[in-house]
């Protein structure tokens, strides 16, 4: 549901200030408050976190009074209240509790982080990557376009994303807003093949916006952080959110695009998400504040930096890359690692964060539990570099959706410098159209690439330069795009995941439902199960 800031594009943004330099921000509206009421009930913010029970009973004053202010104040609030998670803050540091060798199989932003937590408080940590670099899932491009980042996998991180904030803190990140679409029309939707009016478009929106405020009452009894725990769990996981949508009193064609919506954002059929799952996406994200925070900023200079930044923290000599994990063994008094030339690492425990769709290439000893094979999606994207803002001779802006092999399109490269003049296009496709992208023969996937855009986008064939198709179901390391619980996963598999088995721990967004299928699931799992080691 991409409901975005409403800023100008016309020149690239500072962190946190908007474009004409004054503050639109509402600090009601910053996603900050369900951390600071964790913090609260901790019952030792002072202690714990070195954090003054005064200074976040002030804060959460502020949140509820809708005092207005300025975005960095409010994002410093934000990232203060999110270090509570991160052990290698000062106040966690000073409690270190050492001796303890820790093995983590997977080197995206769940292992990074959780290795990096677990590190700064006096832990002994190895970590193994199957890929020869860091960030699993993130890949941020800098030679498509000349002078500019291309995201070629998780792209867009939110205002309500705790864990990414307190991370962009430590280590001088910077974000930039993503733009609002500035146009002379709205932007193009197609469902059933059919280009909808904008008169369409106006009528469905109410009634997206009143399918969504009903999502949103019903996520609030949610157990962000154990959702299984959740009044009415069972019959919650069990519900689809197919068969939600469909009692909705809503006509046939918001039906249609609201599916559309979920298929594409979740990855998967709406028929195949867990309705528990998509509530506590909402109440993680804030409730009303997911819907148009959780999908407003990229990083400055590329979102891998989050992954070389927690890496260079970690030290090469701990981080083992080009080394696929093809065993893991437990017994009473320790953990065992081996690889594929028969090579092995023992330790205390063993934390698993790749993929749930490469396990089967993992030999398990004990094996794992049948129930607990957590439902990964399929998402593509198709990077294309264009000459120039070339959808503005036409007054369009740079997005589009459809229910057909295009679920989204964006402007890859909105807010940075516009010298050198090249731009990008990003095509988005989450849930069973991407399957038919990644089994499409090449030459006839870029035929079919060229048509589509050509028709949202006219002048498109011209403008077009190199281009990337991101194949992430076809990637041996992945085989999927990102997780959605499958109805019944959440409460049978939710409290596995986070307690582990034995010495075999799990992080990854798949563990993290509040914020999953996000860069902030993976990074707020691990620095979380970094706290439950060493509790």
């Amino acid at each position: 549901m991409q409901l975005l800031l409403y800023v100008p594009y016309q020149r690239p943004l500072g962190p946190w200030v908007e474009a004409d330099g004054t503050c639109q921000c509402t600090v009601s509206r910053l996603g900050f408050g369900i951390q600071l009421e964790r913090c609260l009930g901790c019952g030792h913010p002072e202690v714990d976190f070195s954090v003054p029970r005064a200074e976040i009973d002030r804060w959460l004053g502020i949140r509820r009074s809708k005092l207005r202010l300025s975005r960095r104040k409010a994002m410093q609030l934000a990232a203060a209240a999110a270090s509570c998670l991160l052990s290698s803050q000062p106040a966690s540091a000073r409690r270190r509790r050492g001796g303890r060798r820790v093995l983590i199989v997977g080197a995206g932003f769940s292992g990074l982080a959780c290795a990096h937590e677990l590190l700064s408080a006096g832990c002994e940590v190895q970590v193994f990557e199957a890929r020869r670099r860091v960030g699993g899932r993130v890949l941020s491009f800098h030679d498509l376009v000349k002078g500019k980042t291309v995201e070629g996998g998780g792209e867009l991180l939110g205002s309500n994303h705790p864990t990414v904030l307190a991370y962009a803190e430590q280590f001088g990140l910077e974000f930039l807003n993503v733009p609002d679409d500035v146009a002379d029309h709205p932007a193009p939707v197609e469902i059933g093949g059919r280009r909808l009016t904008a008169g369409e478009i106006a009528a469905t929106a109410g009634e997206i916006d009143r399918a969504c405020a009903q999502m949103t009452d019903d996520a609030r009894a949610v157990d962000p952080d154990a959702p299984w725990r959740t009044p009415g769990a069972v019959d919650l996981d069990r519900r689809s959110t197919g068969e939600w949508i469909s009692r909705l009193d809503i006509s046939e064609l918001a039906r249609k695009l609201l599916a559309s919506q979920f298929t594409a954002d979740n990855s998967v059929a709406v028929a195949r998400q867990s309705y528990l799952g998509n509530l506590s996406q909402v109440r993680g994200g804030g409730l009303e504040r997911y819907w148009d925070e959780s999908e407003v900023y990229r990083c400055r200079g590329g979102n891998q930096q989050f992954a070389t930044k927690l890496a260079e923290a970690i030290g090469s000599e701990r981080i083992h890359l080009g080394c696929p994990i093809t065993r893991i063994a437990m017994t009473d008094a320790r953990a065992i690692l081996g690889d594929a030339s028969g090579k092995m690492w023992e330790g205390d425990e063993v934390v698993l964060t790749v993929p749930p769709s490469t396990w089967r290439n993992i030999n398990f000893a004990p094996k794992l539990p049948d129930v607990l094979t957590p439902q990964m999606g399929a998402a593509v994207k198709y990077l294309v570099a264009v000459d120039g803002p070339f959808w503005t001779k036409h007054g369009l802006p740079p997005s589009a959706h459809s229910d057909g092999l295009l679920s989204y399109v964006w402007w890859g490269t909105a807010a940075q410098p516009h010298d050198p003049p090249g731009e990008a296009l990003v095509s988005f496709t989450g849930g069973p159209a991407a399957m038919t992208w990644a089994q499409m023969p090449p030459a006839d996937r870029e035929a079919r690439y060229a048509e589509l855009l050509e028709g949202f986008f006219p002048g498109y064939r011209t403008a077009r330069g190199e281009h990337r198709f991101m194949n992430w179901v076809g990637d041996p390391w992945t085989l999927a795009g990102y997780s959605f619980p499958a109805p019944g996963q959440v409460t049978a598999q939710g409290p596995l995941l986070q307690q582990g088995i034995g010495r075999l721990h799990f992080a990854g967004e798949h563990t993290c439902y509040q914020f999953v299928g996000y860069m902030e699931g993976a990074l707020h799992s691990g620095a979380a199960l970094a706290r439950r080691l060493l509790a």
